[in-house]
This record gives structure tokens, sequence and C-alpha cells, in this order.
């Protein structure tokens, strides 16, 4: 996985251990990573200061996700859970999915709906 950071406002010290890998290495167990874009933003004169968005680009449609707020520890932590969030969701309607065509070709074998 290629992770990809830009700074707006806020200097490569402030972020020099590089807060969001962790969480992308997390997410890269549950769905293949190929590449990551984070953007780490510091605003003075907005309220709250701090906004992240990151894209993944993974299988299928590309996850994005956003936040916003008064520490960059917690917005780092926003956005991480909303990829994760949306990172489950998907694993679920796949399985949904899988679990749908199981049932069908069972079906489709005996003739009878198997409980």
């Amino acid at each position: 996985m290629r992770i990809e950071y830009q700074l707006r406002g806020l200097s490569p010290r402030a972020v020099a251990d590089r807060p969001m890998d962790q969480h992308l290495e997390h997410l890269d167990r549950l769905i293949p990573i190929s590449s990551a874009h984070v953007v780490l933003e510091h605003q003075q004169n907005a309220a709250p200061a701090f906004c992240a968005s990151v894209d993944l680009a993974v299988p299928g449609p590309d996850i994005h996700a956003a936040a916003r707020d008064h520490t960059l520890e917690a917005v780092v932590l926003k956005v991480a859970q909303r990829l994760e969030e949306q990172v489950e969701a998907r694993k679920n309607r796949q399985q949904l999915r899988l679990k749908g065509r199981e049932q069908c070709r069972r079906v489709q074998s005996t003739g009878k709906k198997q409980p």
C-alpha cells in the first residue's frame, strides 16, 4: 500500500509520526488497499481548525471519508472511524450477497428451499 500525505497549514514536524499509518494498516487487513491519499489541514481562522480527508483506492468503488475537529488527534480518529465503518458496511454487503447466491444454488439443485 502506498500512502501519500498532503499537508496544508501544518509543519512536517507536526505530523512526522504519520498519524494515519497505523489506522490504514488495520484497514488494509480488512480490505486490500492499493493506495491512500491523506490530506491534513489546519485553518487558523476556522472553527474547528483541523480538517482531514482520506481517499482509499480499493477494489470496486473507492472509499472516501472526511472529518473536522479541534485537535489533530481527534480529527485523525474521526476519519479513521468513518473509514472503518464504510469498509465494514462493504464487507457485510458482500457477505449477504454471497449468502444469497449460495441459497439460490441450493434451491436450484434441490428444488426446495433449505433452512
